[in-house]
């Protein structure tokens, strides 16, 4: 209300200072005036009956702004030119005030408008007989401008009164409507300002040609009035076609702009066009169940986007002019339209009411266009978030899992960890589903924050699964930090005053982002794998990145040796010591030298390679304990493929090297691939070294070997012992012996437990076995301390004794084995 009584107080200085420059005219025409003569008075009439005509009749701009095109400063310009310039002041201030007594105002504002623009008429009139004076023309009722002075220098000062008139009227007028509407002063001057300058030049050329005929003959002042009447027709004609034009045009426009299909931008779009298009000072839209208000300023900008409740009060006016609800005939209520024109009692004209209806209706229908997609749009986000994530703990799901990792900023390599609850299974049939799913979210959130502090991704990569993926982390550190998340799972869950506990396990490995689904498939495998080895274990790690790398790998580890002995079964002597190659292929694991290894490693030179490793670590061991067995065969197992021309090689070498003879090597090959140079296995068998055909009954190439290549040893597959109960294998174990008898060999049987067990083999014509009867595998120099106890025993007893059993170790763990000498049946 403030910002309005400065307004109207502005206002109110302005047209007082407009008042007292016209009243200084007009008190300096009156003081100079003369008495006309009285054929003279015609004109005098004439003259005021045109102002009078000019004002009365004018046309309004459109929009609601109080600004009116009038042929007053037209009229002004004629009178200038023809009549002495204190009757042009005279007539102006007595016709315009007629104009304004017989023009109906509103009454709150008759008063002020009319000694507002009678006192604007004055001062043009005073500028224009001052402009034309300035020119040292100076018109007398006898005679026009045009009676003395050259035709250019006339039009020139009519061109140049035109234009000081036409500045003052624009400048007066629209700092009175900046002033009385409170819209910016720019917008103001900005508004159809082509056509008022085309109405400007209008006025300035009638004008002039007006003052050239009055110059040939005064009398044609007393038609000027008619003429101005049809002038101010055709003007009306003309603007109110441009402004039907205008208005449907931008009724159009506005239609257009509602078919958006962001909702916010409709309601907004909305309150800025009805502001723009009806002209009003303020137009408001209230929409939905939540009133949600938007309001649009005289200028068309949005000054409140918010509740309704929350609206800040307006320092306006009253009730709304014009309130239409939206969408009530079609779809239900929508909300409602309001606007405050520019007085209490203005209304739309019967053009505005049919463009209202056509826009209420077009807003009722972006409203529901615009609704329909934002519910299409917030349900493709919920299926997009539904595809990619899961619902129940909101953690990513397998494949969006998979994608973030691969797609992941970072090192090439990554660690990839499976968490599977191995007993949730049993907690949803006990608790139920719902608290179940209670349960589970609980522990995925703790497993996010068992990383939240480093470069990860967590997903739920199966139904009582999670992944996590780790990079920029070392493997120690990826696996410390999976250790501590898989003991923060195990920890107890609370649930409506129950304890329940979970059991955790997980599988980790590591490899390149690119194979992240492959990887999760190891990880998975490796975690089932401990699972189902009874192994209760924090995670598995496996930092293998697959078998294409495994040479690689391999070549790179360090290898740890032991023995197992392989004695008589009537004697109880060690006739052959078996050496069991391992590579500490990971800080968490020992992978056995074995054909289930061999099979995976494709490069042959690879293969030699670790072939050769094998061999020279084994024949190094078994010095620590050659001086006790000196005629003990040492058994180093070999895949078939490295038997060449370069094994034979390396044998002679390796040998020279421990100086121990040719005769004391045994190479165990198991039957998977047959032997591809059978040359280098022959030349092996000249130089005196044996072979031993390994896990004999495992495959079916069996005797394939048997009858490519000649072997001192058979070695039965562990699957055949006896302790197992299954009666096939006193079949197998029978027909390895009948070929041993006709191919010379011995048949060495693994998994030899106790003394019923080596009598029951002796009797099916077994004659070597291993197993715990005779001690199970241990370390050089554990194995070294056994041997020299057997031979202390055997040189003081005096009868069959059994040595007391000690502890050894065997891959990383502390087992129970013995080396008690056998006695013969």
């Amino acid at each position: 209300m403030d910002t309005l009584r400065r307004d109207k107080a502005a206002l109110a200085s302005f047209t007082a200072m407009l008042v007292v420059v016209a009243l200084a005219g007009l008190g300096w025409a009156s003081v100079d005036l003369r008495e006309p003569a009285p054929h003279h008075l015609i004109y005098i009439l004439a003259s005021a009956s045109l102002i009078a005509v000019g004002s009365i009749f004018s046309a309004p701009l459109p929009a609601r702004i109080p600004m009116r095109i009038t042929l007053t400063p037209a009229a002004c310009l004629v009178c200038a030119s023809t009549l002495p310039a204190q009757w042009v002041i005279v007539c102006m201030a007595g016709g315009a005030a007629v104009a304004k007594l017989l023009t109906r105002y509103p009454r709150a504002a008759s008063i002020h408008k009319a000694v507002h623009n009678v006192s604007k008429d004055v001062v043009s009139a005073v500028l224009a007989t001052a402009v034309i004076s300035s020119y040292g023309l100076r018109p007398t009722f006898d005679q026009t401008i045009f009676s003395d002075a050259s035709t250019w220098r006339c039009l020139l000062a009519i061109g140049s009164a035109a234009l000081v008139v036409w500045l003052l009227d624009e400048l007066v007028t629209t700092t009175a409507v900046w002033l009385a509407t409170g819209r910016k002063f720019r917008a103001m001057l900005r508004y159809m300002w082509q056509m008022r300058i085309v109405v400007g030049v209008a006025e300035a050329t009638i004008s002039g040609i007006i003052a050239m005929l009055a110059g040939l003959d005064k009398r044609a002042l007393i038609g000027l009035p008619f003429a101005m009447l049809i002038l101010h027709g055709a003007m009306s004609l003309r603007l109110r076609l441009r402004e039907e034009r205008r208005f449907w045009e931008k009724l159009s426009a506005l239609i257009d702009a509602l078919t958006n299909r962001d909702l916010d931008e409709a309601l907004r779009t909305t309150a800025r066009g009805a502001a723009d298009l009806f002209g009003a000072r303020v137009a408001e839209v209230e929409v939905g169940e939540a009133r949600r208000l938007i309001r649009a300023d005289g200028d068309a900008v949005v000054v409140y986007d918010g509740p309704a409740r929350s609206a800040p009060r307006r320092e306006v006016m009253g009730p709304p002019s014009i309130v239409e609800e939206i969408g009530a005939e079609t779809h239900g209520f929508h909300g409602v339209l309001r606007l405050f024109l520019q007085g209490p009692r203005d209304t739309l004209t019967p053009r505005e009411r049919s463009a209202m209806r056509a826009l209420v209706s077009a807003i009722s229908t972006s409203i529901d266009i615009a609704s329909a997609y934002q519910r299409l749009s917030e349900e493709s986000a919920g299926h997009e978030l539904a595809a990619t994530h899961d619902a129940v703990t909101g953690l990513r799901n397998r494949s969006a899992f998979i994608r973030q990792t691969v797609g992941a900023d970072g090192h090439d390599f990554c660690h990839l960890i499976a968490v599977g609850l191995q007993n949730f299974t049993f907690i949803n049939d006990a608790l139920g589903r719902d608290r179940g799913e209670r349960i589970l979210a609980i522990l995925a959130q703790r497993l996010e924050a068992s990383f939240r502090e480093h470069q990860s991704a967590v997903g739920r990569i199966g139904e009582h699964e999670f992944g996590v993926a780790l990079w920029s982390s070392s493997p120690a550190m990826a696996y410390q930090r999976a250790c501590l998340a898989v003991s923060n799972l195990r920890q107890d869950v609370q649930d409506g005053g129950r304890c329940v506990s979970v059991r955790v396990s997980a599988g980790m490995v590591t490899g390149s982002r690119t194979d992240t689904a492959e990887l999760l498939k190891l990880a998975e495998q490796r975690m089932w794998e401990t699972v189902q080895q009874g192994r209760d274990v924090l995670v598995a790690a496996d930092d293998r990145p697959g078998p294409e790398t495994l040479g690689d790998k391999l070549l790179g580890s360090r290898m740890s040796i032991s023995f197992r002995p392989i004695a008589d079964l009537a004697s109880g002597g060690i006739v052959l010591v078996q050496a069991l190659p391992q590579w500490l292929y990971s800080p968490y694991e020992l992978l056995a030298a074995d054909v289930h290894v061999h099979q995976l490693i494709d490069d042959q030179a690879t293969l030699d390679t670790l072939t050769h490793t094998a061999l020279s670590r084994s024949l190094a061991a078994a010095r620590t304990w050659r001086r006790g067995l000196s005629q003990a065969g040492l058994v180093v197992p070999v895949p078939a493929r490295s038997v060449n021309a370069r094994l034979g090689q390396a044998v002679q070498e390796l040998l020279q090297a421990s100086h121990a003879p040719a005769t004391t090597l045994v190479l165990a090959i198991t039957p998977l691939e047959g032997i591809h140079d059978l040359e280098a296995m022959q030349e092996l068998r000249r130089s005196g070294v044996r072979f031993m055909l390994h896990d004999f009954g495992s495959g079916d190439r069996d005797l394939e070997f048997l009858s490519a290549a000649k072997f001192d040893f058979v070695s039965l597959h562990p699957t055949y012992a006896l302790d197992g109960g299954w009666s096939t294998a006193r079949s197998v174990i029978r027909a390895a012996v009948d070929l041993s008898l006709d191919l010379d060999m011995s048949v060495v049987v693994p998994g030899v437990v106790d003394d019923e067990h080596r009598r029951e083999l002796l009797r099916l014509g077994c004659s070597l076995g291993s197993g715990p009867l005779f001690g199970d595998e241990t370390f050089p120099s554990e194995f070294r301390d056994q041997v020299a106890r057997r031979l202390r025993f055997d040189q003081s007893a005096t009868g069959v004794k059994t040595p007391r059993r000690r502890p050894y170790r065997a891959g990383g763990h502390v087992r129970k084995g013995s080396g008690r000498p056998i006695e013969s049946p």
